[in-house]
């Protein structure tokens, strides 16, 4: 009985403390992720080509805008939602995890041999 209050006061808490989903314009967690994991594969695409600076900067512009177009979201919405994360360290740190999970998850798919 003694636990009793403290667990009340920890579930009040936490329905207290629920997140509010970020504010309109502004990509979701999940979102986020697909989205700078596909700009982080491009620009590792690009960087192995050995263009000059300024070469791989067009080219990866293109690219760019073109995962942009595919996943139906614009320069400004990213840089919006980009923005936001970082001015928000708690949930960036969670986008920023889950990439890094997404990332090393993808890498050991490519890197396991295929067993038939």
């Amino acid at each position: 009985m003694r636990w009793l209050p403290a667990i009340i006061l920890g579930l009040l808490c936490s329905l207290a403390c629920k997140r509010e989903p970020p504010p309109d314009g502004v990509l979701s967690q999940a979102e986020m992720v697909k989205a700078l994991k596909s700009l982080y594969i491009a620009e590792e695409h690009v960087s192995r080509f050995g263009l000059k600076p300024d070469s791989a900067r067009k080219y990866f512009k293109r690219l760019e805008a073109r995962l942009f177009e595919q996943m139906e979201i614009d320069n400004e919405t990213f840089e919006r939602s980009f923005d936001y994360y970082v001015r928000h360290p708690d949930e960036w740190e969670e986008v920023y995890s889950a990439l890094v999970d997404t990332l090393n998850l993808e890498e050991q798919r490519f890197s396991l041999p295929v067993v038939e």
